[in-house]
């Protein structure tokens, strides 16, 4: 099965640069709406093409904070101190290829560096923001808007390196595993809550233009971060209703099915029905099963059944599981922690405003 490919940032970056775009308009309290729309125009379309940079500069973090280039099975590992490198047992990508050339550039070269770079680029793209916006005032007006640019970049940094850090796990599971579309979903809730708490924030400026839009946004930002909490509360309670141990231990059929998936030799969890089918027979087994890929570990759980109907007689494959189960649920339960501390600010914010 493949690595996860990044989660593409033009978006996020984009739409936090158009909130604090507009909120850095109430900061100078700008009355006027075209430099206003100025600001609020040109400050995301600049985000966003920071976003496309940090992309494939960002992402591939192993579940134990080493660094992984390919974050896959069969990808090359980077340690997290040593530089040694390690193999791991399973699938490749499947066109052989390490996941999108380069993944985590920057991340690669550990958490230190890879922060330093991400700070330089938000400045630098905080000054090509003030230049543009002071281009309509000329060469004098270049000059000061890059350094103000330069000084209102600093209010991003903290909330780009909340998106950043959520991007910076997509890559440690496996794609469409359960931790690999939880890490995804991490980087949308991130966006959504940096908004709706910068957005409450600035409500209560003396500057504000609309607060009550603001609020009102808010609001809806805090709701979406609360649907993907519970979405991985979900999936904890998914992956806590598996088994702990290879279902009919000592089964024969499970125990060689579970050997070959942990081998490569099978298709069970990537291939297509009818060669995982065909593969599964060989080892005395029938029919797929449900397959559920936990994303973290290359433990394979079996559990077969014996049909009362079809295949009378012989071992049916019901569910095959792949991924250590302790590793997913801390996982799942790290990221429905962060979540969860989001909304705790947001409900600490919001009563502070309406006083």
């Amino acid at each position: 099965m493949s690595p996860d490919a990044p989660v593409p940032l033009v978006f996020p970056c984009g739409a936090i640069g158009l909130v604090g775009g507009w909120i850095t308009a109430d900061v100078l309290e700008m009355d006027e709406l075209v430099p206003r729309f100025l600001l609020a125009g040109v400050t995301p379309i600049v985000a966003a093409l920071l976003g496309h940079y940090l992309t494939p500069r960002i992402g591939g973090v192993w579940g134990d904070g080493s660094m992984a280039f390919g974050a896959g099975d069969g990808s090359m590992a980077f340690g997290a101190g040593d530089g040694s490198m390690a193999f791991g047992a399973g699938d490749a990508p499947a066109d052989g290829l390490p996941w999108v050339d380069a993944p985590g550039k920057w991340t690669r070269r550990g958490p230190f560096v890879a922060g330093v770079l991400a700070l330089w680029a938000i400045v630098v793209a905080g000054v090509v923001n003030g230049m543009t916006i002071g281009l309509v005032a000329g060469p004098a007006g270049m000059i000061v808007g890059a350094a103000f640019g330069a000084v209102f970049a600093l209010p991003f940094v903290p909330a780009l390196a909340v998106v950043l850090i959520a991007a910076n796990r997509v890559g440690r599971a496996r794609a469409g595993s359960i931790v690999a579309l939880s890490d995804r979903r991490a980087v949308w809730a991130a966006t959504a809550a940096v908004i709706a708490v910068a957005l409450q924030l600035g409500s209560g400026l003396a500057g504000a233009a609309a607060p009550d839009l603001g609020r009102l946004v808010a609001a809806m930002g805090f709701a979406v971060v609360a649907g993907l909490c519970a979405l991985d509360a979900m999936d904890i309670a998914r992956v806590l209703k598996l088994p702990r141990e290879r279902s009919g231990a000592g089964d024969e059929v499970a125990e060689r099915i579970a050997e070959e998936i942990e081998a490569g030799a099978t298709g069970v969890m990537a291939a297509g029905d009818d060669g995982a089918a065909g593969s599964a027979a060989w080892s005395g087994g029938k029919g797929t099963g449900e397959r559920i890929d936990l994303g973290l570990g290359d433990e394979v759980q079996v559990e077969v059944v014996r049909p009362t109907h079809a295949y009378r007689g012989a071992q049916q494959i019901a569910r095959v599981v792949r991924g250590n189960r302790e590793r997913a649920v801390a996982a799942l339960r790290a990221g429905l922690m962060r979540g969860a501390g989001a909304l705790a600010i947001g409900a600490a914010l919001w009563g502070e405003v309406w006083k």
